[in-house]
């Protein structure tokens, strides 16, 4: 029984009315936040429907939603106007904007180098006369580069840890293998070229983190008897130019390094062992766990195969011209993660007893290498290797480069 006439108000039904509102209230605030964060045209749409039940009255409104009256009045004055959506907040005016004919230029420089901030700051300056910071460069690049999406591997196995970041000179050595003929990369032109003169298609390429100096390889099939090949032929330049420390090798999971055969890689290991080396096989799907190899080949691509390969005419040429490549790469070509020092001044710096006839590496064709250094008919000849000192190393080398 109610205790008040009809159409008075008690303060129970007074109390019982302020809570249902309050709680109206939080489910629609709770409903517009996000609405906003899903969709701004959703949670204007909203903000309109309430102020129409609320006879126009912006006050009330903002309450109801717990925003303030500019949100809403920005919401009738984007009705009128037509549009719902969020303008651009980039600004109207920028005072020290970089002069658009100059943007052009770093852009031009980019996509035909793929340069980063600091070396196109050093090409503007040498080719151009002209003066940028490499902090606006890169803030030209990314204005102007879009962003795919990344993939990654699924795969969850663990490898063994490497700490490439205190690594001293050639106790971490990556090793890769480059297909040549990359329709990514090259042009049809280019591949077609490669094909009528014969030249490799394979190019293997060992790099040291610490200093990123290179050897490279090359051969015209990706075999594991190269790969063999590979290894020894690292191993026995660097043990005969003064390299003592032990050498960790971290290679991907391709059949030329072992792959899935767990003899291969089982006698692999024992076999470099025996060297002072150790071997360890990334998780397969995971380039990035070989990161600084695997950015070389682009600098490959950028600054070697795509300007000069149209005029290399017989393997012959392509020897000479990979050699002054992988000289220039490793004595002239500066890296910005070693202060802008090529890798073999780098190395100088940092390492003492080194023989300076190392950075003249000729780039070998590991097809003729293998037949040079005996019957590699399988993996299963490596049971029977015997151990063998740095001076047998460097033996092998000797008959290498008779």
């Amino acid at each position: 029984m109610r205790d008040t006439a009809p159409g008075v108000w008690s303060f129970g039904d007074y109390h019982m009315r302020t809570l249902r509102c309050k709680l109206i209230k939080d489910i629609i605030r709770l409903d517009y936040q996000e609405l906003r964060r899903s969709s701004p045209i959703a949670a204007r749409q909203a903000i309109l429907q309430i102020l129409k039940a609320h006879k126009g009255n912006v006050s009330q409104t903002a309450q109801v939603l717990n925003i303030s009256r500019a949100t809403v009045y920005k919401a009738i004055r984007k009705k009128e106007a037509g549009d719902l959506h969020d303008a651009s907040r980039a600004p109207k005016h920028v005072h020290n904007k970089t002069n658009k004919k100059l943007e052009e230029r770093v852009l031009e420089i980019h996509k035909q180098t793929g340069f980063g901030p600091v070396r196109i700051k050093e090409e503007l300056e040498e080719v151009d006369d002209l003066y940028l910071s490499p902090h606006t460069i890169r803030n030209i690049i990314r204005r102007n580069k879009s962003k795919g999406k990344k993939q990654r591997s699924a795969n969850k196995t663990e490898r063994q840890f490497v700490d490439w970041y205190s690594a001293k000179a050639f106790e971490v050595v990556q090793i890769d293998l480059k297909y040549i003929v990359d329709q990514k990369a090259l042009s049809m032109e280019q591949i077609h070229h490669i094909h009528t003169r014969n030249l490799p298609r394979y190019q293997w390429t060992a790099i040291d983190v610490n200093s990123r100096f290179r050897l490279m390889a090359y051969s015209y099939e990706k075999t594991w008897t190269n790969g063999l090949a590979w290894f020894l032929w690292v191993l026995s330049w660097l043990r005969s130019h003064g390299v003592t420390s032990h050498v960790v090798f971290t290679v991907d999971r391709g059949e030329e390094f072992g792959g899935k055969s767990w003899l291969k890689v089982h006698e692999l290991k024992k076999l470099l062992s025996d060297f002072g080396c150790s071997f360890v096989q990334n998780r397969a799907g995971h380039p990035e766990e070989n990161p600084h190899i695997e950015r070389s080949h682009r600098t490959d691509d950028d600054e070697f195969y795509i300007p000069r390969i149209l005029s290399i005419d017989s393997p012959k040429d392509f020897f000479f011209e990979a050699m002054n490549y992988l000289y220039y790469y490793n004595v002239h070509r500066r890296h910005s993660s070693l202060g802008r020092l090529p890798p073999y001044s780098y190395l100088s710096k940092s390492v003492t007893g080194l023989d300076d006839k190392i950075k003249f590496i000729p780039p070998i064709f590991l097809d003729y290498l293998a037949v040079q250094l005996g019957d590699w008919c399988g993996y299963h000849l490596l049971a029977s290797h015997q151990k063998k000192t740095i001076k047998q190393m460097s033996e092998i080398l000797s008959s290498i480069k008779k």
